[in-house]
């Protein structure tokens, strides 16, 4: 959700065709500040955060909680910038939707596509969380297809299979280019015609801030497009931790204490670099293959990651599209990268062979200990770890909570699951 909000800051000071429709600019400046779009988007987010590991929850009270979470956030902030209609609900007793298909329930959808260990599921939540204001179909169609594609991306999915995905599912024309966009795009406020610009931004970038920077470069509503496409380029290549400071110091620590919280609750369902010391891989290494087929539970854990939570604990994993990186938990260092190819069962291996790092027996010693049997088996024999080890590891359902510095906060979001459970029985 980093992504979606640096998004919003950084296209803020260009909406309303404000910009000069190039990728030539500062990421941040003094006017870079969040709008509606962060608002709602940590509105949902805190929302959900409680509920999502349950799946028992009644759709209503899910959609109630949404409510009342967008209501009370947008109070607290009744100059964020919201759009006329939203405006009138947001500060009115009206709890029912309006059938708006504005783009407004594409940008508060981030944090969906983060929670949840299925597509399907990540689906139907995303249309709730639109239509308790947007049941337009157009505005739910926003919604889905902007959490599917943040899905697909952090599940390792390649830019190929999502754009396919899209075209498919929601029909969105994918086949142009942001320079036929770009001349003759301008501000406008319908899903219809941001969320499929937002995603040909996010497939041709190349890395993140090219994503950030293609998607203010069409111009238009720009705080809101470049969130979407934003969302979509963390899940997809993840988020500089440079950018981070820059966000937080322009949230206060209401909407701080809600991201970080949700962001802890992210790394239960998948693990990304940042979430631990992740050294790069050194200069010393070697390559093999290895010939395996991964079922789908096994490949469900290797795209969820872990991260320690415990001194035992001694692997952080994360994948990033169709690779695996392995580190050790205490040092940081990267021990092997697995390239997984799913359409051979053939896999290309990257293992750290500096002796500083990994105590190693000579090269020739290692490469005929590796035979057929063991390339299936074992990916570091001189550090230990079997591929067994890795794919068996469960990642405990929100352990984080009893000694987390957000502790606070998690039991606030308590306290109010357990009044509005208790409202619907």
């Amino acid at each position: 959700m980093f992504g979606a909000i640096m998004g919003d800051i950084v296209g803020s000071r260009f909406e309303f065709d404000r910009g000069d429709k190039t990728k030539d600019f500062k990421l941040f400046t003094k006017e870079s500040v969040f709008t509606d779009d962060t608002v709602m988007s940590i509105a949902v987010a805190e929302a959900l955060i409680v509920f999502r590991s349950n799946a028992d929850v009644p759709e209503g009270v899910i959609k109630d909680d949404i409510i009342l979470c967008m209501k009370r956030f947008g109070r607290m902030y009744p100059n964020a910038g919201y759009g006329g209609n939203f405006n009138k609900w947001l500060f009115s007793s009206d709890r029912e939707p309006y059938g708006s298909y504005g783009n407004g329930s594409a940008m508060r959808v981030s944090s969906v596509g983060w929670l949840y260990d299925s597509i399907e599921r990540t689906r139907e939540v995303a249309r709730w969380t639109a239509e308790v204001t947007h049941n337009h179909p157009e505005g739910i169609k926003g919604a889905e297809a902007t959490a599917s594609v943040i899905y697909l991306a952090r599940s390792g999915y390649d830019k190929g299979y999502i754009k396919d995905y899209v075209v498919r599912e929601f029909g969105y024309d994918l086949s142009r280019t942001c320079d036929e966009i770009r001349p003759t795009y301008h501000h406008v406020e319908s899903c219809q015609e941001t969320v499929p610009e937002a995603i040909i931004a996010f497939l041709e970038g190349k890395h993140f801030t090219d994503v950030v920077k293609t998607a203010v470069s069409l111009g238009g509503d720009s705080d809101t497009l470049t969130d979407i496409a934003a969302a979509m380029a963390e899940a997809y290549y993840g988020i500089p931790k440079k950018f981070i400071p820059e966000i937080e110091k322009r949230l206060d620590d209401d909407l701080n204490k809600v991201l970080w919280s949700f962001d802890r609750a992210r790394q239960t369902v998948v693990a990304v670099k940042r979430d631990w010391k992740a050294d790069p891989m050194p200069g010393k290494r070697e390559e093999f293959t290895f010939e395996r087929a991964f079922t789908d539970s096994e490949l469900a854990n290797l795209r969820r990651g872990n991260v320690p939570k415990a001194m035992e604990d001694k692997w952080f994993f994360f994948m990033r599209h169709n690779k695996l990186f392995a580190h050790r938990s205490w040092t940081g260092y990267l021990i092997f990268v697995i390239e997984i190819n799913m359409d051979t069962n053939i896999h290309r291996v990257t293992i750290n062979r500096d002796s500083n790092q990994v105590g190693i027996r000579s090269v020739e010693e290692d490469i005929e200990s590796i035979n057929a049997k063991a390339k299936a088996e074992i990916l570091a024999s001189t550090a230990g770890v079997k591929l067994s080890d890795i794919l068996s590891i469960n990642v405990p359902e929100l352990a984080w909570v009893e000694n987390d510095d957000h502790s606070g906060v998690v039991e606030e979001m308590k306290a109010r699951a357990q009044r509005v459970m208790k409202v619907y029985g």
